[in-house]
């Protein structure tokens, strides 16, 4: 089968700022002054991801979250609405991203019965790094015409088909890759907003790249084409996890400056075009008739760069027994008409002998009936060794049609 080589890159650069708002930093002030109204809001507890206070009975309140998202981060949540409980209490919890390391603010404004009320809150945000173990994912269909801050590659409206195609697949699949991947170790979940990093996929022919800024913010880029054509929907998922695997892998011993392993070594226990892992470069893939195969699963050496140590073995490759199963039976197959080629040949002789003992044609009787006897017999195994080639040939067919 002939295989085809797919770049996919890692840019691991600084990304210029984007022109998102900051916050400035703040004094670590609990809450600000109250309002004079009649019943003011007692800020309970304010912390990134949370926040709770004590305010009129049954009061409708806003919470605006006010931080700084970074570059390339999708931050939480900007308003929240609430009603107090009977006794005034009011608990926010939200989505709490990776953003860059600070301070945010908490503003909240209530509505009751005796006025409304306004109250502020500060709280500390401590510098996060994402967890192979948990983390979330949002995945976002770049709009060819609004197109993407930081991306100035041109957009093509004629991929949109392509992008929907990508982002479906990812949709419905990524979450359980993602646990395939890591050996059920890592879990990946999807979320509509406010995840840890976004995968924009690119209505455009680029290099898909993990980016990640200064501020430790960062995201991934997948294009719908690359230098080689079309991303298939399938591909799409093996693409979004080599960048996302990025996140962690590689760097050090084995690895070079564009993050990808120097040397493709064989993980003992992947089998098929899993066995190198999913961080080399350039990756290789299967292309067969109607499907394009590439690597989706991590090796032990990625899966320690990404935090894990005890490693379970990979669980078994449906595609790579059900090959194995195939092989089993194309030799038995193949031997079956190896023997019956062996005994037509042997027919032959004895027929050959007897036209080389004849040469004039003019047969004896008896010699006669048995050239005829050995023509039919020979006949005979030809159309057993036809039937069987047949058979042999069906089971190639299957065995090309295999993603691995």
């Amino acid at each position: 089968m002939p295989r085809r080589i797919a770049a996919l890159a890692l840019l691991l650069a600084a990304c210029a700022p984007v022109g998102a708002q900051r916050f400035p930093n703040a004094t670590g002030q609990l809450g600000g002054p109250p309002s004079a109204s009649p019943s003011p809001i007692a800020v309970v507890a304010s912390t990134y991801g949370s926040f709770q206070i004590k305010t009129q009975p049954l009061a409708s309140c806003e919470l605006a979250i006010k931080v700084d998202p970074g570059d390339l981060g999708d931050g939480p949540p900007k308003t929240l609405a609430a009603r107090a409980d009977l006794n005034g209490i009011v608990q926010w919890t939200y989505a709490a991203p990776l953003i860059p390391a600070g301070h945010g603010r908490h503003e909240v404004a209530c509505s009751g019965e005796r006025g409304k009320s306004d109250s502020w809150a500060e709280f500390a945000v401590a510098l996060k790094s994402l967890d192979a173990k948990s983390f979330t994912t949002r995945i976002e269909a770049v709009d060819p015409i609004a197109g993407l801050s930081g991306v100035t590659t041109r957009l093509d409206p004629s991929l949109v088909a392509a992008r929907d195609a990508d982002v479906a697949r990812m949709t419905a699949t990524l979450q359980k890759e993602w646990s395939l991947a890591t050996r059920g170790l890592g879990a990946l979940s999807l979320v509509p907003s406010s995840a840890d990093i976004v995968v924009y996929v690119v209505p455009a022919k680029g290099t898909s790249v993990h980016l990640r800024a200064a501020d430790g913010s960062q995201r991934v880029l997948l294009y719908a084409v690359d230098e080689f054509g079309t991303v298939s929907a399938e591909n799409s998922v093996a693409v979004a996890l080599h960048e996302l695997g990025h996140i962690w892998c590689c760097s050090g011993a084995g690895a070079g400056p564009d993050g990808h392993w120097l040397v493709k070594i064989p993980d003992p226990l992947l089998q098929g075009i899993d066995q190198y892992g999913l961080m080399t470069h350039p990756v290789t893939c299967l292309v067969g008739r109607g499907f394009e195969s590439c690597p989706n699963r991590f090796s032990e050496r990625e899966l320690r760069t990404m935090g894990f140590t005890q490693i379970p073995a990979p669980p078994p490759n449906a595609c790579v027994s059900q090959r194995g199963a195939l092989n089993a039976r194309l030799a038995t197959q193949g031997a079956a008409v190896d023997a019956a080629k062996a005994q037509a040949a042997v027919v032959k002789g004895k027929i050959d002998a007897i036209v080389a003992q004849y040469p004039s044609r003019q047969l004896p009787p008896d010699v006669y009936n048995t050239y005829i006897g050995l023509v039919d017999q020979y006949n005979s195994l030809a159309n057993d060794i036809d039937a069987k080639v047949a058979v042999y040939n069906v089971t190639v067919d299957q065995l090309n049609a295999l993603p691995c």
